[in-house]
Protein backbone atom coordinates (compact mmCIF):
# COMPACT_ATOMS: atom_id res chain seq x y z
CA UNK A 1 0.00 0.00 0.00
CA UNK A 2 1.50 3.38 -1.09
CA UNK A 3 0.02 6.56 1.48
CA UNK A 4 -0.80 9.74 0.66
CA UNK A 5 1.28 12.18 2.11
CA UNK A 6 -0.38 15.25 2.29
CA UNK A 7 -3.68 13.07 3.36
CA UNK A 8 -1.94 10.48 5.61
CA UNK A 9 -3.15 11.91 8.58
CA UNK A 10 -6.75 11.69 7.57
CA UNK A 11 -6.44 8.07 6.83
CA UNK A 12 -4.91 7.66 9.79
CA UNK A 13 -8.08 9.10 11.32
CA UNK A 14 -10.08 7.03 9.61
CA UNK A 15 -8.50 3.84 10.27
CA UNK A 16 -9.02 4.53 13.66
CA UNK A 17 -12.55 5.05 13.58
CA UNK A 18 -14.69 1.28 15.16
CA UNK A 19 -14.11 -1.36 17.48
CA UNK A 20 -10.48 -2.14 19.37
CA UNK A 21 -9.08 -5.48 21.41
CA UNK A 22 -6.80 -3.64 23.36
CA UNK A 23 -3.53 -5.81 25.16
CA UNK A 24 -1.23 -3.70 26.83
CA UNK A 25 1.58 -4.66 29.26
CA UNK A 26 3.74 -2.37 31.56
CA UNK A 27 7.30 -2.80 32.49
CA UNK A 28 9.79 -1.44 34.31
CA UNK A 29 9.28 0.50 37.64
CA UNK A 30 5.44 -0.13 37.14
CA UNK A 31 4.62 -3.29 35.74
CA UNK A 32 1.38 -5.03 34.72
CA UNK A 33 -1.59 -5.52 32.26
CA UNK A 34 -4.49 -4.50 31.02
CA UNK A 35 -7.23 -5.96 28.59
CA UNK A 36 -9.67 -3.67 27.49
CA UNK A 37 -11.86 -2.28 24.52
CA UNK A 38 -11.78 1.19 22.47
CA UNK A 39 -14.19 2.80 20.63
CA UNK A 40 -13.56 5.50 18.49
CA UNK A 41 -16.57 7.09 16.87
CA UNK A 42 -17.00 10.29 15.04
CA UNK A 43 -18.47 13.61 17.00
CA UNK A 44 -21.28 14.63 15.08
CA UNK A 45 -20.80 18.49 15.97
CA UNK A 46 -16.94 18.49 15.75
CA UNK A 47 -16.37 17.14 12.17
CA UNK A 48 -12.50 15.71 11.48
CA UNK A 49 -12.41 15.24 15.29
CA UNK A 50 -13.54 11.59 16.71
CA UNK A 51 -13.75 10.22 20.24
CA UNK A 52 -11.68 7.77 21.58
CA UNK A 53 -12.96 5.81 24.91
CA UNK A 54 -11.99 2.61 26.12
CA UNK A 55 -12.72 0.61 29.18
CA UNK A 56 -10.95 -2.78 30.91
CA UNK A 57 -9.10 -4.29 33.78
CA UNK A 58 -6.09 -3.66 34.92
CA UNK A 59 -3.84 -5.96 37.16
CA UNK A 60 -0.79 -4.13 38.70
CA UNK A 61 2.41 -6.12 39.59
CA UNK A 62 1.22 -7.34 42.94
CA UNK A 63 -2.05 -9.07 41.26
CA UNK A 64 -4.20 -6.45 42.45
CA UNK A 65 -6.78 -6.07 39.50
CA UNK A 66 -8.97 -2.40 38.92
CA UNK A 67 -11.57 -1.02 36.56
CA UNK A 68 -9.79 1.09 34.19
CA UNK A 69 -11.00 3.26 31.55
CA UNK A 70 -10.01 6.69 29.53
CA UNK A 71 -11.76 9.07 26.98
CA UNK A 72 -9.44 10.76 24.63
CA UNK A 73 -10.45 13.12 21.11
CA UNK A 74 -8.66 12.72 17.73
CA UNK A 75 -8.70 16.09 15.85
CA UNK A 76 -7.51 17.25 12.82
CA UNK A 77 -6.26 20.27 12.72
CA UNK A 78 -3.57 22.13 9.71
CA UNK A 79 -3.01 18.92 8.39
CA UNK A 80 -1.99 17.49 12.18
CA UNK A 81 -3.19 14.50 13.85
CA UNK A 82 -3.85 15.96 17.48
CA UNK A 83 -4.51 14.00 20.73
CA UNK A 84 -6.09 15.57 23.29
CA UNK A 85 -6.88 14.87 27.15
CA UNK A 86 -9.32 16.06 29.49
CA UNK A 87 -8.06 18.32 32.06
CA UNK A 88 -10.68 19.64 34.17
CA UNK A 89 -13.57 20.83 31.96
CA UNK A 90 -11.28 21.62 28.87
CA UNK A 91 -9.68 20.01 26.38
CA UNK A 92 -5.51 20.03 25.94
CA UNK A 93 -3.73 19.04 23.56
CA UNK A 94 -0.95 15.74 24.79
CA UNK A 95 0.51 15.04 21.30
CA UNK A 96 0.66 16.95 18.12
CA UNK A 97 1.15 13.56 15.50
CA UNK A 98 2.42 14.08 11.88
CA UNK A 99 2.52 10.72 10.32
CA UNK A 100 4.99 9.41 7.44
CA UNK A 101 5.02 6.17 5.46
CA UNK A 102 7.12 3.42 6.77
CA UNK A 103 6.81 0.90 4.57
CA UNK A 104 3.32 0.70 3.86
CA UNK A 105 2.58 1.12 7.45
CA UNK A 106 1.89 5.22 9.06
CA UNK A 107 4.29 6.06 12.23
CA UNK A 108 4.57 9.28 14.29
CA UNK A 109 6.04 9.75 17.16
CA UNK A 110 5.92 13.10 20.07
CA UNK A 111 7.16 13.86 23.42
CA UNK A 112 4.77 15.22 26.19
CA UNK A 113 5.78 16.73 29.49
CA UNK A 114 3.60 16.31 32.05
CA UNK A 115 4.94 18.22 35.53
CA UNK A 116 8.55 16.48 35.84
CA UNK A 117 7.77 13.54 33.75
CA UNK A 118 8.39 12.73 30.16
CA UNK A 119 6.17 10.52 28.03
CA UNK A 120 7.18 9.82 24.82
CA UNK A 121 5.34 8.29 22.71
CA UNK A 122 5.18 6.12 19.12
CA UNK A 123 2.32 4.99 17.33
CA UNK A 124 2.69 2.42 14.57
CA UNK A 125 -0.53 1.94 12.55
CA UNK A 126 -0.75 -1.30 10.27
CA UNK A 127 -3.54 -0.66 7.71
CA UNK A 128 -3.04 -3.91 5.90
CA UNK A 129 -3.09 -6.18 8.98
CA UNK A 130 -5.72 -3.73 10.32
CA UNK A 131 -3.74 -3.24 13.85
CA UNK A 132 -2.29 -0.28 15.47
CA UNK A 133 0.21 0.29 18.58
CA UNK A 134 1.39 2.37 20.59
CA UNK A 135 4.50 2.61 22.54
CA UNK A 136 5.60 5.05 25.74
CA UNK A 137 8.31 5.29 27.52
CA UNK A 138 7.83 7.64 30.26
CA UNK A 139 10.68 8.24 32.82
CA UNK A 140 11.07 11.33 35.48
CA UNK A 141 12.04 11.64 38.90
CA UNK A 142 10.22 8.75 40.29
CA UNK A 143 9.22 7.21 36.60
CA UNK A 144 10.97 4.46 34.88
CA UNK A 145 8.72 2.08 32.79
CA UNK A 146 7.25 1.05 29.07
CA UNK A 147 3.79 0.89 27.92
CA UNK A 148 3.45 -1.37 25.04
CA UNK A 149 -0.37 -1.37 24.02
CA UNK A 150 -1.51 -3.19 20.79
CA UNK A 151 -5.05 -3.03 18.98
CA UNK A 152 -6.85 -5.62 16.94
CA UNK A 153 -9.60 -4.45 15.02
CA UNK A 154 -13.19 -6.09 16.74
Amino acid sequence: MILVMDGINRQVLRFLQGEWAIHRRFEGSYAGVFTGTANVLPEADSPGTCRYREQGKLTDGDGNTFEAKQNYRYRLLEGNLEVLKREGADWIVMHELGFSDDGGKAIASHVHLCGRDRYAATYRIDFAGGAWELAYTVSGPEKDYRIQSLYERL
